[in-house]
């Protein structure tokens, strides 16, 4: 039977994944799926090794990273930019990954699931800036009025 920690950390990150599509605007859309994403393509990876590095769940946090960050900087959203934040978190385990002896190798996991579910709670404040912030509802732009001749 799974661990109530493991039920936890599953229920809120579909919890946050199925908020983030189904209320978020155009970039909790947009990482939504690349949470999604992140979650399916690192299981398959997860195998790929050199050593006790990750290579490939490595590439994929690094890509995650990168458009968190061009989300932060291109839509008004503050979660965005703490969860890029967080995502720096995780990417520097799989740093001292490279670096640390086998030890600690319970105490990167560990900081990677504590650091996944900080990202999950943001995603979810993330959905109700998009809906209650006016700076976060004003990405619809007005149409422009017809010429007159």
């Amino acid at each position: 039977m799974p661990s109530p920690l493991w039920i936890f950390g599953t229920v809120l990150t579909f919890t946050a994944l199925g908020l983030l599509i189904w209320k978020g605007g155009r970039p909790e859309r947009q990482a939504g799926a690349a949470f999604l994403f992140t979650q399916l393509a690192s299981g398959w990876v997860d195998h790929l090794v050199i050593g006790q590095f990750r290579w490939a769940v490595a590439l994929i946090s690094v890509s995650l990273l990168a458009l968190l960050v061009r989300l932060s900087l291109r839509y008004d959203r503050w979660w965005l930019l703490f969860a890029a934040g967080a995502q720096m978190l995780a990417l520097g385990t799989h740093v001292s990954s490279l670096v640390g002896p086998d030890a600690l190798t319970w105490s990167i996991v560990t900081t990677r699931m504590v650091v996944w579910v900080e990202i999950m709670a943001l995603a979810i404040l993330g959905v109700w800036e998009a809906t209650a912030a006016p700076y976060a509802r004003s990405e619809i732009k007005p149409r422009a009025e017809p010429r007159t001749l």
